[in-house]
């Protein structure tokens, strides 16, 4: 009875701390190119507050379509009170789908919805290119804090073992333990700096991806790919990435946008169309209906007109500037991915020199043949090369994510724009409805 009775403790407590571990599972999140991408283009602030600018753009479509619709107003008079009965007085059907402005307000709407969908891409395609540096970031400076350790480390046995020869044979000098003692612990201010610049860029990665508080995350390495523009042209990279930039598309649609407002303007004489009709003794307000609009033309039109031209003047020197910022990355990044490739195979060739001469000066110094501040030098400044192979390696990740930014390549080819028969919003109450989670939502 009482093996059974431990039995069943045992077996309670084994659950108890299994949920405990599925509980504290639950808080981990690995972090990786894929993981990373996923997360950030749902659950970003940033990019869900764009989504909401893309649905007011399709909100406003929806009500110039809504104000081409006609109406009909009734007048009702009460002739008198002992026999209280409802009487037509006048009768009025508005026609705005008959006044050209009306169509061109819709048209210009619709543009607007359209180039805010490509501001919407655009925004994505910034998000990701953020957070995947950040996220490169990080893993460098791991790298880097792990030398500053490793580092840490040596200066430590150094002094440990400089400690132990002056205690028993008393021949090493107080300027060599002071010396040695404070190569260690600047080596240790250097370790707890790069750790408070790792939580810092931790919280960055965790707000980035949305994250609740308290959630861990597990920064896994994985290696950037080169680009499939690496080896192309400066004249391919920035052909192909004004072709594909989503800026450029929202500009066009800001062009067709600007265009309609114009006509607008042009067709703004014409304000109202209706038919309408009051009643008499004699008749129902039905029998005399006439036609009637709303007509104003005056210098202001024409003052509209040059606006509504300024601004797409404005426009097209937008877009020539946006190929002239193209241009001007595509060549910059060509050059420096070259000469950044050139860095790593010189840094790799210097930190194996640096790598045999602290060798060499090891075995000097065990000899007496050299000073422990000239081995201690020499460490700090294989330390520093260590590093500069490091931040190489990170200078190229760096320029390959703004060239995949730029062609929309690698990770970056992942964000499409809306798919082909994409679900509509839910209008089931006008005053509680359901939020668009993404751009397919939105999409017609």
């Amino acid at each position: 009875m009482m093996k059974s009775k431990n039995i069943l403790i045992l077996t309670s407590l084994t659950l108890l701390l299994s949920s405990f571990k599925g509980i504290a599972e639950d808080k981990i999140f690995l972090v990786n190119p894929s993981s990373l991408r996923n997360q950030v283009l749902s659950k970003n602030i940033s990019l869900l507050q764009a989504l909401n600018n893309v649905e007011n753009s399709k909100l406003n479509v929806n009500l110039a379509r809504a104000k081409l619709l006609p109406s009909l107003n009734l007048g009702m008079l009460l002739p008198g009170l002992s026999n209280p009965t409802f009487l037509l007085s006048s009768v009025s059907f508005l026609f705005p789908f008959l006044v050209p402005s009306n169509w061109m307000v819709l048209k210009q709407q619709k543009e607007l919805f359209e180039a805010d969908k490509s501001a919407y891409k655009a925004v994505q395609l910034n998000i990701l290119s953020n957070s995947l540096s950040q996220y490169y970031t990080y893993l460098n400076d791991q790298k880097v804090q792990k030398i500053f350790i490793d580092q840490s480390e040596v200066l430590g046995r150094i002094y440990t073992s400089l400690k132990r020869k002056s205690d028993v044979l008393g021949n090493v000098t107080v300027e060599e333990l002071s010396l040695a003692s404070a190569q260690w612990e600047e080596s240790k201010i250097k370790v707890s700096k790069l750790q408070e610049l790792l939580v810092a860029e931790l919280a960055g990665l965790r707000t980035l991806l949305g994250l609740p508080l308290g959630t861990n995350l597990s920064v896994v390495d994985a290696e950037l790919l080169p680009s499939l523009f690496e080896n192309k042209s400066i004249y391919e990279i920035a052909d192909h990435s004004l072709a594909v930039a989503p800026e450029a598309s929202q500009l066009s649609y800001l062009i067709k946008a600007a265009e309609a407002s114009k006509f607008a303007k042009l067709f703004g004489f014409m304000s109202t169309a209706s038919i309408s009709g009051t009643s008499t003794n004699s008749s129902s307000p039905f029998d005399s209906l006439k036609a009637g609009g709303g007509f104003s033309f005056g210098m202001d039109n024409l003052v509209n007109i040059q606006i509504g031209n300024n601004n797409i003047k404005s426009i097209q020197l937008r877009v020539d500037q946006l190929k002239a910022e193209n241009e001007r990355t595509a060549e910059v990044l060509v050059g420096q991915i070259n000469e950044v490739k050139d860095q790593q195979v010189l840094s790799a060739n210097a930190l194996k020199a640096r790598v045999a001469v602290y060798e060499a000066q090891q075995r000097q110094y065990a000899l007496g043949l050299i000073s422990l501040q000239t081995l201690m030098q020499t460490q700090v400044q294989l330390t520093d090369t260590y590093v500069l192979n490091i931040k190489s390696d990170l200078d190229l990740k760096m320029q390959r994510l703004t060239l995949m930014r730029l062609t929309i390549d690698g990770d970056f080819s992942e964000i499409k724009g809306c798919r082909e028969g994409a679900s509509q919003l839910s209008n089931k109450s006008i005053f509680h409805r359901e939020k668009a989670q993404s751009l397919d939502d939105l999409c017609r």
